[in-house]
């Protein structure tokens, strides 16, 4: 008799304990699903269309602007020429927030055009047998004359050449070596 009773006390006590674990596996598998994010490229938007890079560009600019403001206020006079020169960083830093071009926001392309136009060399185009070969600074015009001289004497090919060649590229007697050993 005396088991019967520890063990639907035991029962009792886990009654509880059961529960909540009950409880949680509902909420885990049923209240927390959600659909995963395809396009994990896209910022995620704040306030309607302004994403957080967007809102702090605009805090910032337009905080400097209202400082230049209140500073100005109270010292000058300030006519409408006056107030837009003020707030011209309020429109810059809008500028930089909501502009695109060509699908590029306005500060990674003032970037790239920066890469572009300064740290990029120019295309080059292959023509065949055209141009002029490369010539640095410190190259001598007189070294040049000398290799164009060097060029158009080993044009020249002769047939003991091709035989060294052909035994040096195949490693050992070629047979054009060989015809010619048991020719002589």
């Amino acid at each position: 008799m005396l088991r019967v009773r520890t063990l639907r006390v035991r029962t009792r006590a886990l009654k509880p304990f059961i529960r909540l674990v009950f409880s949680f596996y509902l909420w885990y598998n049923y209240l927390m699903r959600y659909k995963v994010p395809q396009d994990v490229q896209r910022e995620d938007q704040i306030l309607w269309f302004i994403t957080l890079r967007q809102l702090v560009m605009l805090l910032v600019g337009f905080g400097i602007s209202y400082v230049i403001f209140n500073n100005m206020k109270q010292k000058y006079d300030l006519g409408t020429v006056e107030q837009i020169f003020i707030w011209l960083p309020a429109a810059i830093s809008a500028a930089f927030a909501f502009l695109k071009i060509k699908g590029i926001p306005l500060a990674q392309f003032i970037l790239l055009l920066i890469e572009h136009f300064f740290f990029r060399f120019p295309k080059r185009y292959w023509i065949q047998q055209g141009g002029e070969p490369f010539v640095s600074i410190t190259t001598r015009i007189s070294s040049l004359d000398k290799k164009k001289e060097d060029e158009q004497e080993t044009k020249v090919f002769s047939k003991k050449k091709a035989r060294e060649l052909a035994q040096f590229l195949d490693g050992q007697k070629s047979d054009v070596a060989k015809r010619n050993l048991k020719s002589t």
